[in-house]
């Protein structure tokens, strides 16, 4: 029975080491646009990817603002929720994962984060702490000087893919083969499987009510990405099957009634898990993020595309 429970681990190890080298393979080749986020006051957007540069547009007129050169691969951009300042996660890159204040320009470089890189970024509701999950498996918390406060390991050296504080308590929530809860003190509260298949989790965002959240995951060539609603608990409230892609980030509004998606198609969803509306795109979406007044998307994508929607999935425009 041991040595059963030995290969079956040994063989889901493998199985997700190679989706994560087969999927850095071909991201590699691929100018990418991974990430996007509107700032919380709506005067900015960030932009990141597989470009060499941070792009930082103009709400007003959706030029280019202000750019700053970081090689290689952004794989996140999360706006600090009352400030100018950006964190900026990395991998596959010489430049670190930092802190942008966009005010003064000043660089901060979050130190101890896996060479690796990261991909999970997220400040806390008071923007006093920074927590990033790196490609290690381990979760960093920093304070708003970029200080390392305290890293503990995610219960397994696996990737993680994505992270969200809890909208009111220091609680953190990661995604990778599983979804965990921590305290911010590091200690597990609870790990749960959301599938029964070895299915890599890819997103996660808290409802701001923080009475449930909403998790995506990768599929892959058998089982089709699933969209799933769990309460604060972490018991599965709903299942959707109905993307053709993974879903790489997912954006509630301001208000909390509306949830849009980045797969295969630009989705707009309710609290219930009740499709609203569905914008089709002709390349995978990546990234995804709201206006500060919930009237407007913006998206980032596999080919470069940055697209201005409307709330009900409509195409306004695309930034060159």
């Amino acid at each position: 029975m041991v040595n059963r429970i030995i290969i079956l681990t040994i063989i889901n190890f493998l199985i997700i080491a190679f989706c994560n080298q087969t999927f850095s393979q071909n991201t590699r080749k691929k100018e990418i646009l991974w990430t996007t986020d509107w700032s919380p006051n709506g005067k900015f957007i960030a932009v990141g990817g597989n470009i060499d540069t941070l792009k930082v547009y103009n709400k007003r007129n959706f030029k280019l603002y202000k750019s700053f050169d970081i090689k290689n691969t952004i794989t996140r951009v999360k706006w600090h929720p009352t400030k100018n300042i950006l964190a900026v996660t990395t991998q596959m890159s010489g430049d670190k994962s930092r802190i942008i204040n966009l005010e003064t320009n000043q660089k901060i470089v979050l130190d101890e984060i896996s060479t690796e890189g990261a991909r999970g970024v997220d400040w806390n509701n008071t923007g006093e702490y920074l927590a990033v999950a790196d490609n290690d498996g381990h979760i960093l918390i920093y304070n708003i000087k970029g200080e390392l406060l305290r890293k503990f390991s995610n219960e397994s050296t696996k990737s993680i893919t994505s992270i969200d504080w809890h909208p009111q308590k220091d609680i953190i929530t990661t995604v990778a083969d599983k979804i965990r809860f921590y305290d911010i003190e590091g200690n597990l509260l609870k790990s749960i499987k959301h599938r029964p298949e070895e299915v890599m989790l890819m997103s996660i965002n808290w409802h701001k009510s923080g009475s449930f959240f909403v998790t995506g995951d990768y599929g892959d060539d058998k089982n089709k990405s699933l969209l799933q609603y769990w309460d604060k608990n972490g018991n599965l409230l709903k299942s959707i099957d109905i993307s053709k892609g993974e879903y790489r980030n997912l954006n509630w509004n301001s208000k909390g009634d509306r949830l849009a998606t980045a797969s295969d198609a630009l989705r707009i969803w309710d609290t219930n898990g009740n499709l609203i509306s569905e914008g089709k795109s002709i390349d995978y979406l990546w990234g995804v993020s709201w206006n500060k007044t919930g009237t407007r998307i913006m998206t980032s994508s596999m080919e470069q595309k940055i697209i201005l929607w409307n709330n009900k999935a409509e195409k306004i425009s695309t930034l060159e």
